[in-house]
């Protein structure tokens, strides 16, 4: 019994030996794999951070036999809204970069209804890009806003006074408005100043082949002409968007333009009474059967005497013909008109051998607005009783006086010492175009009670 615990004893001293042994090992090799783990999960967490999910994803179907990835992953990153216009906060999920992430402000489309005005914002005073579809082509004009159209702070925009003008067969907006600074002068007295663009061979910018940008005016001209485009129709959808976006008022458009803008001008006015609250015509002219208006404007004729492409008179190139309307255009214009608004045919004379122009001035005829003779209702269009002026350059030639010293297709050099720019801006400041914040209609009547009856008429006034 003795030797058997003895044996006993042995054996339980060597098994409880074995057993430190064997814990010491397992206490051992758990640390060892402890310190692989952590040092793997903190190469994880940096991976996550410094790469792309897409690099991630490689390196883990490389290593591990396109198994899991192993270890802890670094949290998704929150996404920034992108802001339009801003450049957004660097994004870790995603390989591309930083400058291509930028997102430009979204901008209105040419055929969205909305515009800056109905878009609830202020429009920014100077050069405007418009476009517009009409009968299947893009039509393009230049719009000059005016400092005004901000109006005061606290108040909403007023409405504006607009003038279109209409650029002549051959040129375009730009020429236009370098040819007789209308933009600077018509938007600096607070007008809306719209240039739009003809068509031509490549559409609204015209191009070297062809003839350029020209107007369907009747028989002119050109590319307009003889693809029958719809330009009438194309004004009236350039002033409904005008009222709509650019805060247009539609009681003060006035209609101008040049040689074949000035015949699509008149046109405009004919075809769509009431729209126009004056029309301006340099170096235009009218067919001898155009319809007679149905309404009564301020027209502004401006013709050179040495006119010998829209022609003042018989010239060698084109003699009598025996018919009136077409040896003397333009004082057939200027009579069209008188008849047609039933003015009285004896006009006020303006005139002296010094003077580089002659001014003929006609009104209603006496005791009757205009229009009143055939049932038409007075001041049709907006503005004062129909009137006409009739301002001739004695040495004008095709161009427009006073106008840059650059000759033009189809054009002679403007002649200096008369300023068709300025007639125009003071014609249809007189005809109702005066911006909002103008003299009130009842301090001028008041001036106008206190003068001698009788003497108005016959008072002088200087052209323009």
């Amino acid at each position: 019994m003795k030797v058997r615990g003895t044996i006993f004893g042995k054996g339980l001293r060597l098994l409880a030996r074995a057993l430190l042994a064997f814990g010491a090992a397992a206490l051992l090799s758990p640390g060892a794999a402890l310190c692989a783990s952590a040092g793997g999960m903190a190469g994880d967490v940096l991976n996550s951070i410094t790469r792309s999910p897409s690099a991630k994803q490689a390196q883990g179907q490389s290593s591990g036999g396109g198994g899991a990835q192993s270890g802890p992953t670094a949290p998704a990153q929150p996404v920034a809204p992108v802001v339009p216009g801003a450049a957004p906060l660097a994004d870790p999920r995603s390989d591309r970069p930083l400058r291509e992430l930028v997102r430009p402000a979204p901008q209105p489309r040419a055929g969205d209804r909305k515009g800056p005005r109905s878009a609830g914002r202020q429009l920014a005073p100077g050069r405007h890009e418009l476009a517009l579809t009409h009968d299947g082509a893009e039509r393009r004009a230049v719009v000059v806003v005016p400092k005004t159209a901000q109006g005061k702070k606290g108040q909403a925009p007023q409405k504006l006074p607009v003038l279109i003008f209409l650029h002549g067969a051959g040129g375009s907006a730009t020429q236009a408005m370098r040819q007789t600074g209308l933009a600077e002068r018509a938007a600096a007295a607070g007008f809306l100043a719209v240039f739009p663009e003809g068509l031509g061979p490549n559409g609204a910018g015209g191009g070297a082949s062809g003839d350029g940008q020209t107007w369907n005016a009747w028989m002119c001209c050109g590319y307009a002409r003889d693809n029958r485009v719809d330009d009438v129709g194309f004004l009236t959808a350039l002033i409904a968007k005008l009222r709509s976006d650019y805060g247009a008022d539609p009681a003060r458009i006035h209609l101008s333009g040049f040689s074949n803008g000035a015949m699509l001008a008149s046109r405009f006015a004919l075809e769509r009474p009431g729209v126009a609250a004056s029309l301006t015509s340099v170096a235009g002219y009218l067919p001898c059967d155009a319809q007679q208006p149905a309404g009564s404007l301020p027209v502004l004729v401006i013709h050179g005497a040495q006119d010998k492409v829209a022609r003042f008179a018989p010239t060698e190139a084109k003699p009598a013909t025996g018919r009136f309307c077409e040896d003397y255009p333009a004082r057939a214009q200027v009579e069209f008109w008188v008849r047609g608004m039933r003015l009285s045919p004896k006009g006020r004379l303006q005139d002296s051998p010094k003077s580089p122009t002659r001014v003929e001035d006609y009104g209603p005829a006496k005791g009757k607005a205009s229009g009143q003779a055939n049932g038409q209702a007075s001041g049709h269009g907006g503005g004062p009783n129909g009137r006409v002026r009739f301002v001739i350059v004695k040495n004008g030639g095709h161009a427009w006086p006073g106008g840059e010293r650059e000759r033009y297709r189809y054009c002679d050099l403007p002649t200096a010492g008369t300023d068709a720019t300025g007639l125009v801006l003071d014609f249809i400041k007189r005809a109702g175009g005066q911006p909002q914040t103008a003299e009130p209609d009842g301090a001028q009547n008041r001036a106008q009670a206190k003068a001698k009856p009788g003497k108005a008429g016959a008072t002088k006034r200087k052209p323009g």
